[in-house]
């Protein structure tokens, strides 16, 4: 049988472990990697915060948290692989473009993004309960909008809240319900729980009840759509998908349940944490907490 080729994330790895073993140069490699936790162990790396043996510690203990991840690469053979499947990484990630710590690759080609402007003309509309759903195409999508007012419009002006690249769907808001900013306490709430969600991550101090329900009701926010500032909220998470910010709402409960002193829940945030998205998380509620800190400052 073919061997598999190698998963983007299986190519950093192993890039990172040519460079703890100083097989590569930093420059050229490890500044594009996507993986947050890997450049974190090159940095402390690079900086002599991490010996080289701690550092290889480090990779396995990553490998074996989220070994559903890795077929080609496990713990017992990623420090005896073959040339060939070395040069194979090594060449997927020279491809890159250098990434600012905490960027992502842009991997979507679509014509439309969430919160662009947009107007698009009216081909039909059709009365549904209260509303008025007016339908039409641009770029190959069909765009959907709905308004209370009725009014027989050719063309529709509003903001795209929601895409569907599967079914060729874009969802349009003609009222600005969702991108409206927050109060200055709300602010203030989500700085301080940033900072604590944050401080989880990095010392495993577990957040306050008060800011674990925060961050569960940030989770539902995003999902439901429900408050006036969901958009502001999103812009300023730096737009997490979807699926994402689904397995953060798993490891949100299991905060929750930590912070008034569930063992078990913190038993399996110890042993788990990591399979729940935990560097777009981390880069998510870092983003967050500088955009909170700037508007407050």
């Amino acid at each position: 049988m073919a061997k598999r080729p190698l998963t983007p994330r299986e190519s950093e790895l192993i890039a990172t472990a040519l460079y703890v073993v100083e097989t590569i140069p930093y420059a050229g490699y490890i500044d594009r990697l996507e993986s947050l936790t890997l450049r974190d162990i090159a940095d402390d790396y690079l900086n002599g915060t991490l010996p080289a043996a701690d550092a290889i510690d480090a990779l396995d203990q990553y490998i074996y948290v989220r070994r559903h991840r890795f077929k080609n690469v496990t713990p017992h053979n990623l420090w005896t692989l073959d040339d060939r499947t070395e040069q194979e990484a090594l060449r997927h990630i020279s491809k890159r473009p250098e990434l600012k710590k905490g960027q992502t690759l842009n991997k979507r080609n679509q014509p439309f993004q969430v919160g662009q402007d947009i107007e698009f003309k009216v081909d039909k509309h059709v009365d549904r309960g209260q509303f008025r759903i007016y339908i039409g195409k641009q770029q190959g999508y069909t765009c959907k909008a709905q308004s209370k007012e009725r009014d027989k419009m050719k063309s529709v002006t509003g903001w795209v809240t929601h895409i569907d690249p599967k079914d060729r769907l874009v969802f349009v808001n003609v009222t600005d319900f969702g991108r409206l900013p927050m109060e200055q306490s709300m602010k203030q709430e989500l700085e301080s729980m940033s900072a604590s969600l944050l401080g989880w991550f990095a010392t495993a101090t577990l957040p306050s009840e008060k800011e674990a329900l925060l961050a569960k009701q940030m989770i539902a926010t995003l999902q439901r759509r429900d408050q006036p500032y969901w958009f502001t909220l999103t812009t300023a998470l730096n737009h997490p998908r979807p699926e994402h910010v689904k397995r953060w709402g798993t490891v949100v409960n299991l905060l929750l349940k930590a912070s008034t002193g569930d063992q078990k829940a913190i038993q399996t945030l110890e042993t788990q944490e990591d399979k729940y998205f935990k560097d777009a998380f981390i880069r998510a509620l870092r983003a967050l907490h500088e955009e909170m800190t700037k508007q407050l400052n």
